[in-house]
């Protein structure tokens, strides 16, 4: 029984070394609670079910936005872009792993040769003919290879993060969009209903005027201020469209898909009056943007050890199975047939700071990438913070404009009935129809941001990060 030489037990036990540091997971260092929610009972800090994360527009019980969002999953080729640069990475990692492994080729040549012998001239010119298979392997002896595939990995993960968080961006998009076109629709109807109002009350001072109990100037203040209403349709119609435009791209379809779904007037999602919300730590870990950041910074550690790696020799073995003969006629008989095996090495020596260059940028876009995951888990917790607050406080301003719209119309039917009666100027009850008008749209407008803030949350938490088309 023949022993294997030492040199090759020794090479099996350095193959798979690595270079470089080994990469470690970091656990940020975050707040135990928020501090916007603390002073919240609609708020309750507690695990949220990963399925009702999953779907959390669901819980606006909009059958429309339902259908919408199933559109712009199956549609949307922000969606689709995202899952391509998955296949790219998928490719890329599977490059990177082919080259542990030996290449075999299949080669054919011929040759023409010349060997001078010493005091002799023109020497020996001969043919040399081949056909056969190379084949070729790289020792990843210091872990270069290893390395790179680690780094290949990372980035395939990372990858998949990217996709996800295009999922969080689109569902928060989807939503929010759907609600500005329903508040544009409802502040439409408000305005309409108050031009119709106020073009009642301007019929009405005509008839005064031309009864002589009315004055001319109380005519023409009523018509100013219907026509100052009338021209905010207008604006309001561009917006609208606007949006609609911008819902079909969302959901991958040309302009005027949309016209039939949204023609008809619905209610604006009202947000939900009580909310859970996970803890700083179980956000973090949602999060898929700092999951891409987080592998991000394991792929750049990994090429700091390929960089070192550079430093230290590099083994490969070759070897040839075929035919060769000086003679094409007879390549193909028995006698032709040929091997051999052969053994490099190669140590760099002068290469002018190349090798210590890239382990100097392979260092720097490490730090990048750490200094990025920090920053990344920073930016989370303020966006969080920042939509918890606008949430919360824009619900407050909410219900203190229903309560001024209520008190406004009361306002406005005391004042008619008070202008009528000759007790009050007409100035007094346009007055009030100004007040209530603002009011009303400012509570539509304040309903929505309520809606729009509540999925700012969600889209902090990273809500649809995992989201799929209804079956």
């Amino acid at each position: 029984m023949k022993h294997k030489p030492h040199w090759l037990l020794l090479l099996g036990g350095l193959a798979g070394c690595t270079m470089g540091p080994d990469y470690r997971k970091e656990i940020p260092a975050v707040p135990a609670h928020w501090q916007s929610g603390q002073s919240s009972q609609n708020l309750v800090e507690e695990p949220i079910d990963p399925e009702a994360l999953k779907i959390w527009w669901k819980s606006f019980g909009d059958s429309q936005l339902d259908n919408l969002m199933d559109k712009a999953l199956a549609g949307n080729l922000d969606v689709k872009i995202a899952l391509a640069r998955i296949d790219q990475a998928r490719a890329e990692r599977r490059g990177t792993r082919a080259e542990l492994f030996p290449s075999v080729d299949a080669t054919a040549g011929s040759q023409r040769q010349s060997n001078p012998l010493p005091g002799q001239a023109p020497g020996i010119k001969y043919n040399l003919f081949e056909v056969g298979f190379d084949a070729l392997w790289e020792i990843d002896l210091f872990g270069r290879q290893l390395r790179r595939l680690e780094a290949a990995t990372a980035d395939l993960q990372g990858a998949k993060e990217e996709y996800r968080q295009s999922l969080v961006i689109l569902t928060a998009e989807v939503a929010r969009n759907y609600i500005d076109y329903r508040s544009l629709q409802n502040q439409l109807r408000i305005t309409r209903s108050n031009l119709e109002s106020q073009r009642h009350t301007l019929a009405l001072t005509e008839k005064l005027f031309n009864e002589g109990v009315g004055t001319r100037h109380d005519v023409v203040r009523a018509r100013a201020q219907t026509e100052a209403t009338e021209a905010q349709i207008p604006a309001l119609e561009a917006n609208q469209i606007a949006i609609q435009r911008q819902l079909e791209v969302l959901i991958g379809h040309p302009p005027g898909t949309l016209n039939a779904e949204l023609d008809a007037e619905a209610p604006l999602p009202a947000a939900p009056a009580r909310q859970l919300l996970t803890s700083p730590a179980e956000t973090i870990r949602r999060r898929p943007d700092i999951r891409v950041a987080e592998r991000q910074l394991a792929a750049a550690t990994a090429m700091q050890g390929a960089a070192i790696a550079e430093l230290f020799p590099k083994i490969s073995l070759s070897a040839f199975v075929g035919l060769r003969n000086t003679d094409i006629e007879s390549l193909f008989k028995n006698a032709a047939f040929s091997y051999g095996t052969a053994a490099n090495l190669m140590q760099p020596l002068l290469n002018f700071g190349r090798i210590q260059a890239g382990i100097d940028m392979a260092e720097a876009r490490q730090k990048e990438a750490y200094l990025g995951y920090q920053k990344a888990v920073l930016d989370a917790l303020q966006e969080t913070e920042t939509a918890l607050t606008h949430f919360l406080k824009e619900e407050i301003r909410r219900q203190q404009l229903a309560r001024a719209v209520d008190d406004l119309k009361e306002s406005v039917r005391l004042s008619q009935l008070r202008y009528q009666e000759g007790v009050i100027s007409f100035l007094d009850v346009l007055d009030a129809q100004r007040a209530q008008y603002a009011a009303e749209i400012e509570l539509a407008r304040s309903a929505a941001a309520t809606s729009t803030n509540l999925i700012a949350v969600y889209k902090t938490l990273g809500g649809g990060a995992d989201a799929t088309i209804a079956p």
